[in-house]
């Protein structure tokens, strides 16, 4: 995983303001502006962490809605709070602050029944009030479409990696292939923009020189495409696929204890059916058949790749993959609080976080589990802004892929009524 990048709020507690006098025309000090050179003063602005800690990208309508308070120390226990609608300036909700189990040093605010569209922010006693945030009714859907529209800039413009392209591609196949807009009575009509844009950045952006891990990603990307676009155009799918064998056979073999070599085997069988990548997945039963084994991204894509294929797989593998899988799920769920809570030593880097989503959003995938939805989104509830420092943790280039993945997954379960 690519590192993140933290955007942090900053409040500056210095101001200085100096009128040296009136001007000639009488101007009031009220509306008078001075025409001295400003001071340049060797002064660093201090940093402030908001003590009201909300989601800054925003709540769906329908979902949970949380905010937590960070007392300081000696100071006097604030109890209520309230949510004042800005488009409105007037209090729309008052609530009392709860105790959050397993943590004195934090109160929890729970707004969830507010369900009206709007700008809001939470205010209390002595601490003020917090950042602005929004609630609709389309929130992740909306997120969805702005990931969606960041990769796409950069597969146009050639400047999207192969690990983004890639994650890209499993949002499209997850969540983008729903609607029936392309086929009418039967009669496929133009390619998705999506796909448009990774086959316009295959032809522009070759990676078949490339060694190791960023040739098998290439791969892997290549199979997946072919058999996202072959109905759309046959030729060029054979061609992507053809490419993307020779590509492995060259770079594969170096990685085959690698992840992103599982993957790409994965690809390339449920698309081509060729058995020799069936044997070579069954090399890695070794691998999947120890209890404690934690599948990173590759492991966890590659094994539902396998498992929803149509090719003839192995029964024992498939059951080893979706344990590895649904077993670590449930270990991550049974920690979600702690993982959660913004003061918690137990939570980890935000990359972990998202590794900790990707693996639930396999897990969703495959048991369509209500307690999966809720955890995913207090984990996201937490790198939009939920954490001890009010930060909104975005992926660098490398790693944008994975937020058309998130808000994917959100903005279906939000549509279902699920969070």
């Amino acid at each position: 995983m690519k590192r993140m990048k933290k955007h942090t709020i900053s409040y500056a507690s210095f101001f200085m303001c100096c009128i040296m006098g009136l001007s000639a025309c009488g101007t009031s000090i009220t509306g008078g502006r001075s025409m001295e050179p400003v001071a340049v003063l060797d002064y660093v602005v201090p940093t402030g962490l908001p003590y009201i800690m909300t989601d800054l990208s925003g709540y769906s309508t329908d979902s949970q809605k949380t905010a937590y308070l960070r007392p300081a120390p000696g100071q006097e226990e604030v109890l209520y709070f309230s949510v004042r609608n800005l488009d409105q300036d007037r209090i729309v909700y008052e609530g009392m602050f709860e105790t959050v189990k397993g943590n004195d040093a934090i109160k929890r605010a729970d707004f969830s029944s507010l369900t009206l569209e709007g700008n809001y922010r939470i205010e209390c006693d002595i601490y003020g009030c917090s950042e602005n945030f929004s609630v609709t009714s389309d929130h992740y859907a909306q997120e969805s479409e702005l990931a969606n529209a960041r990769v796409m800039e950069g597969l146009k413009d050639l400047s999207a990696p192969p690990a983004t392209v890639l994650d890209f591609l499993q949002a499209y196949e997850w969540y983008g292939m729903e609607s029936e807009e392309n086929v009418s009575e039967g009669i496929v009509s133009a390619a998705p923009e999506e796909l448009v844009c990774v086959r316009d950045w295959i032809s522009g952006s070759d990676y078949s020189e490339s060694v190791g891990t960023d040739a098998v990603i290439y791969a892997a990307i290549l199979a997946k495409f072919s058999f996202l676009y072959k109905e759309y155009d046959s030729s060029l799918a054979t061609e992507c696929l053809q490419k993307a064998s020779s590509i492995y056979s060259q770079s594969g073999n170096v990685l085959k204890s690698d992840s992103a070599a599982f993957r790409a085997l994965a690809e390339l069988y449920r698309t081509s059916g060729d058995s020799t990548y069936a044997a070579e997945l069954l090399n890695y039963k070794d691998y999947f058949s120890s209890p404690d084994v934690y599948p990173d991204e590759g492991y966890m894509y590659g094994a539902m790749t396998y498992i929803v294929t149509r090719q003839s797989v192995d029964k024992e593998l498939c059951d080893m993959l979706v344990d590895s899988i649904l077993s670590n799920a449930q270990l991550i769920n049974n920690r979600r609080r702690e993982i959660t809570d913004p003061l918690s030593s137990q939570t980890g880097s935000p990359e972990e976080m998202i590794g900790y989503i990707r693996l639930l959003m396999s897990a969703n995938y495959i048991l369509q589990g209500y307690e999966y939805d809720r955890t995913m989104q207090m984990m996201l509830h937490y790198l939009s802004g939920l954490n001890v420092e009010s930060s909104v943790y975005t992926p660098e280039d490398g790693g944008a892929g994975v937020y058309c993945l998130i808000y994917g997954c959100m903005a279906k379960l939000e549509s279902e009524g699920k969070l």
